[in-house]
């Protein structure tokens, strides 16, 4: 059971962004969730211009799995597998050896990277399937510290991207949105 502080600290999060870049979120946690990040246009400050939602569930049923992946793929522009070179992962400067793409594709770095404590080194994910619902290069938050982030490609300075990560293997959903 999620306590009540969080889960109002969650609505508020929701709430902070406009509505059609958290519309595929639940609006409220749901009882099987394992994570959740808050943000909100608010959290953009002097040392990070970026602010994202991220809530991951877990289904121990690999039927109920199965169905709710079907059901939220359809909403999905683009679907891509966690191996793709061409996945423009906005929150890392990793993207330094990007290879040229003719499109990129904006997420986060939590969709397809894991952070191992022991290692204390984020590891790629493999086998995760990331379904984009939307995603557009441009300013999307008025914020004073709202920085173009200089290590990316060509017109993704700024921008927002918003969709799903399929963990096929331990059966988890992650609903995620960054603004950059």
């Amino acid at each position: 059971m999620t306590e009540p502080e969080q889960q109002a600290e969650y609505i508020e999060s929701y709430k902070s962004f406009d509505k059609e870049m958290v519309d595929h979120f639940p609006k409220k946690i749901p009882n099987n969730w394992i994570n959740v990040s808050f943000g909100g246009p608010k959290y953009i400050n002097e040392y990070s211009s970026t602010t994202q939602l991220i809530l991951k569930i877990k289904i121990t049923s690999k039927e109920k799995f199965d169905r709710l992946k079907n059901q939220l793929e359809k909403e999905a522009k683009i679907i891509k597998n966690s191996a793709d070179s061409c996945l423009l992962i906005v929150d890392s400067k990793e993207n330094q050896n990007l290879r040229i793409c003719d499109s990129y594709y904006p997420i986060l770095q939590e969709t397809i990277y894991d952070f191992n404590a022991k290692r204390d080194k984020w590891l790629r994910l493999e086998n995760c399937e990331i379904d984009i619902l939307d995603y557009k290069s441009g300013i999307f938050v008025k914020n004073k510290y709202l920085k173009s982030k200089e290590y990316l490609p060509k017109n993704w300075g700024n921008g927002y991207s918003k969709g799903y990560a399929f963990n096929n293997e331990e059966q988890t959903i992650m609903y995620w949105l960054i603004i950059w």
